[in-house]
């Protein structure tokens, strides 16, 4: 449940109570995950220079955790399904100045990415089964989970009809490298999200399709866009860190939220899931 937590504790204590009442006694019911929208911080990437300031960033979440497991009896999720932190760029510049804004490392990766004569596509509906397929091959041996295909289908459906999104690939010799579901408001681009073909990680497939959506998103009168997920400041353990070269090399601005808490309706049950789920993870 995506919710934005309102600052009345009181009433925020009573509908937590209701909903452990309403559904305790649904018998494969675990827990209830709910994410909180709210934001902690939104800053430039100038602000981790300043002394001090990402240990203050780590401090304010540590501190919101506990305070919301002390007030709602709520456990921090084992499980992400909203980012603790995204990152929005502005993409009202130039190609050419957005590959200047870029650090050594990944500039040099999109221009090797260009050199392999990579193309840039909206998939067919023919390709959308086939990206479903992809992801989930890849989830079996990567150990993150997706959404179920009629989950899929709809949001596909909804996206391409409504022109609200589209789910964009880059090729190499007709051979799709990488893929990307996007959606759309009226001056953003969120990335939601992505699946690429492990076999090309030598030409930096994905790194260029995030380029390329940037040129997109400006062809099409759209200002930001929104990468989504992202690990949040200062913690090195978070499994996302290791996406954050490309994001980083660019201007941004970074928006800390609160994250996603369990409100636990079978205690053992439930310790037992995250001890399951941390186990393969670390397998």
């Amino acid at each position: 449940m995506w919710i934005e937590l309102p600052q009345d504790k009181k009433y925020v204590k009573q509908e937590i109570e209701r909903l452990k009442a309403k559904y305790s006694k649904e018998k494969w019911l675990i827990f209830i995950q709910l994410c909180f929208l709210n934001e902690i911080i939104r800053f430039e990437n100038c602000g981790p220079r300043e002394e001090n300031f990402v240990e203050n960033i780590k401090e304010m979440r540590l501190n919101i955790r506990k305070q919301i497991s002390k007030d709602y009896w709520l456990e921090l999720a084992f499980r992400e399904n909203m980012p603790q932190a995204n990152i929005v760029y502005d993409i009202t510049k130039t190609d050419e100045e957005l590959m200047k804004e870029m650090n050594s490392w990944c500039k040099e990766r999109v221009k090797k990415a260009m050199k392999k004569w990579i193309e840039f596509w909206i998939a067919s509906p023919d390709q959308y089964d086939l990206f479903y397929q992809r992801r989930k091959e890849v989830s079996w041996t990567k150990w993150f989970n997706i959404i179920p295909k009629t989950q899929y289908d709809k949001l596909i459906r909804y996206i391409t009809q409504n022109n609200c999104g589209n789910l964009f690939t880059s090729h190499i010799n007709w051979d799709i490298i990488a893929w990307s579901i996007c959606i759309y408001d009226e001056n953003r681009i969120i990335y939601l999200y992505w699946f690429a073909n492990r076999a090309y990680n030598n030409i930096w497939w994905h790194h260029y399709l995030k380029f390329k959506t940037f040129g997109y998103a400006r062809k099409n009168w759209k200002t930001y866009v929104d990468m989504m997920w992202w690990a949040p400041t200062w913690f090195p353990e978070h499994p996302l860190n290791w996406v954050s070269k490309f994001k980083e090399s660019l201007w941004w601005t970074k928006i800390e939220q609160y994250g996603s808490y369990d409100l636990v309706l079978k205690p053992i049950m439930y310790k037992l899931s995250r001890f399951y789920f941390n186990t393969k993870h670390k397998i």
